[in-house]
């Protein structure tokens, strides 16, 4: 082991065995360590009683295979979390990240480095189903199985540590700071596991009212809107039915298909359509709440909060992998309604302002992107710079060129072509190419710079963030400029998210979930303001300690329910009238019969 290690005075390899169950923090049964300076290895049966964890945190380096696992049974047993982590699931993407695409688990790890299981992997699924299933009454002769089960990962995750540092010190001379750069993405790993413990609250009262009553109001709005627009048949959206109804209103022939030719039914397309006809704009607006609920296999812990598993590192720019399907944060925000908590509290939406913007600026060191991100406004800075618009024009006297800019320097900041923008903007070739060169001249720093960055990963075989983060580049990969462009910018962005939820939880803040840009964080309502102005400089800080430019951050309020604007909350209007009306239907031989209702008082929720 390298002698770096003797910098800590215990190096523990550890591994839990739990149970968890649906929306609820794990519950777990026993856990195995093993000290690699003495080799000492202890067992902990942790049902009848769990004794105090037997290293100091500030001395130790705990080592896991999915780090969050292993904290987050440490955080139920009321442990203080580990500050050193080295997770060797994390280390092996990121010396295998573009090489292979999975196979990341403990066991095929092992394999690639010729590592042969003691245990083989039907025995491993026996007792694992064995320690699900039974929970928690063990029988006695059958909890030294458990433990030597649990003792079996912690063993293999040894050899695979010591694996793995042997080819880091082959890679990286300077293991001082690989050391470093384990730490932070392994701490971050641990985070995640806080931010599942911790929950997101809702407004349980919404909650179980949709979750009672849905059927019926859906229900509702299929009858209503097949009246105008007959695109439902039995409860279900028929393509047959949608293509008749084009074509009787004019829209057939122009409504855009998929590669694989069926008519295409995504909110973009609908939304390009329901300006010129009413029905297409029934359609869109009955489909939000046809297909509102669309949490298959939400889940609420008996807290009264919900919990999804997280999966930081989940991408090959390390985004998190944040389940759109069970998770009310990372659901469409439509269904961010449900989101709410009590009146002792708040919750604090907070995003980095325009951050994919700054990052490209600040690591380009583009002058003309850096006024532009400063500005307050980039996109109609960009239209003046071009000399699009006068000096004196503002977002309301030029809100049409302002959003063609915007439009545009996105675009054109992740490599689209001339003939890309023709497509996004719905504009001739010739205007497409005037736009696209106005701003590839204006912002030539940063183009310069992506070409540049190209080449030096090319040559070198990888793309490198300033925290270790690798990507490599494989020799076979079909080459997508436009990706090699996005990738330093995502995979910054996603440092930064890193450094700011150690920081934040390292601060004390409850971090109740985290999406690419953004955090969600439960505080008391007393004193929030000064907790407020906290949060976001530590989040403009972490920037500024990944890019060397702090980024400014908006915050959004939530007191006793998301607050949703625009369309959404119109729409949400719409169910609430509906769920109210349903609550209080009349059932008599399956036909559902209303009875008359006073006015919805649609704060009901709020």
């Amino acid at each position: 082991m390298n002698k770096v290690f003797d910098n800590f005075k215990n190096v523990v390899v550890y591994d839990y065995e739990f149970k968890i169950t649906d929306g609820n923090p794990p519950s777990p049964v026993c856990v195995v360590y093993k000290e690699l300076h003495s080799q000492k290895i202890i067992k902990q049966w942790l049902l009848e009683e769990a004794p105090r964890s037997p290293f100091e945190i500030s001395e130790t380096l705990f080592i896991a295979h999915f780090s969050n696992a292993e904290v987050g049974c440490d955080v139920a047993l009321g442990y203080e979390k580990p500050k050193y982590i080295w997770d060797t699931f994390v280390e092996e993407k990121k010396l295998e990240n573009g090489k292979i695409k999975k196979g990341f688990g403990l066991l095929e790890t092992c394999q690639r480095y010729g590592i042969n299981e003691i245990m083989n992997a039907d025995k491993k699924r026996y007792w694992r189903d064995f320690i699900i299933n039974n929970y928690p009454d063990y029988p006695e002769e059958d909890k030294t199985g458990i433990l030597d089960y649990c003792l079996e990962d912690v063993l293999l995750t040894e050899k695979l540590f010591l694996k793995q540092c042997e080819r880091l010190e082959q890679l990286d001379n300077n293991f001082v700071r690989v050391l470093q750069q384990a730490i932070f993405h392994g701490r971050s790993k641990g985070i995640e596991a806080q931010i599942y413990a911790n929950g997101i609250p809702l407004n349980l009262q919404l909650y179980n009212d949709l979750k009672e009553n849905y059927e019926a109001v859906r229900e509702l709005e299929i009858e209503e809107l097949n009246k105008i627009f007959d695109v439902y048949e039995y409860g279900k959206f028929s393509h047959k039915k949608f293509e008749k109804e084009l074509k009787r209103i004019g829209l057939f022939k122009r409504w855009p298909k998929s590669e694989t030719g069926r008519l295409k039914t995504d909110d973009r397309t609908i939304y390009r359509f329901q300006e010129v006809c009413p029905e297409i704009m029934a359609f869109r607006n009955s489909k939000f709440i046809i297909e509102a609920r669309t949490l298959k296999g939400f889940s609420v812990g008996n807290d009264g909060r919900s919990r999804a598993p997280l999966n930081l590192f989940g991408q090959i720019t390390g985004r998190t992998n944040v389940s759109t399907a069970i998770n009310p944060f990372g659901a469409p925000r439509r269904m961010r309604t449900i989101i709410g908590t009590d009146d002792k509290h708040i919750l604090v939406y907070a995003d980095w302002k325009s951050q994919e913007a700054v990052i490209q600026a600040h690591l380009s060191k583009d002058e003309n992107m850096i006024g532009a991100v400063n500005s307050g406004d980039p996109y109609l800075f960009t239209a003046k710079g071009v000399g699009a618009v006068p000096e004196f024009a503002t977002k309301k006297t030029h809100g049409k060129e302002r959003e063609l800019y915007k439009q545009s320097f996105l675009a054109i900041g992740y490599g689209q072509t001339p003939f890309g923008l023709m497509n996004k903007l719905n504009m001739t070739l010739p205007n497409a190419t005037f736009i696209h060169s106005q701003i590839v001249n204006y912002y030539k720093v940063f183009q310069d710079w992506s070409k540049s960055i190209i080449a030096k990963a090319m040559q070198r075989g990888y793309f490198l963030t300033k925290y270790g983060w690798k990507y490599w580049i494989s020799p076979n990969e079909k080459i997508n400029p436009r990706r090699l462009i996005n990738w330093p910018i995502q995979s910054h962005g996603s440092e930064i998210l890193r450094r700011a939820i150690i920081d934040l939880d390292e601060a004390g803040f409850e971090i109740s979930m985290i999406i690419h840009d953004a955090v969600l964080i439960h505080m008391k309502r007393k004193g929030s303001a000064k907790n407020i102005r906290k949060l976001k400089k530590i989040m403009s800080d972490a920037a500024e300690k990944v890019i060397g430019a702090a980024i400014p951050v908006d915050t959004n309020i939530i007191r006793k329910q998301f607050n949703q604007d625009g369309e959404h909350k119109e729409r949400w209007e719409k169910l609430y009238e509906k769920l109210e009306w349903t609550k209080n239907k009349q059932v008599s031989n399956s036909d559902i019969v209303y009875s008359k209702q006073p006015p919805v008082v649609f704060n009901k929720y709020i």
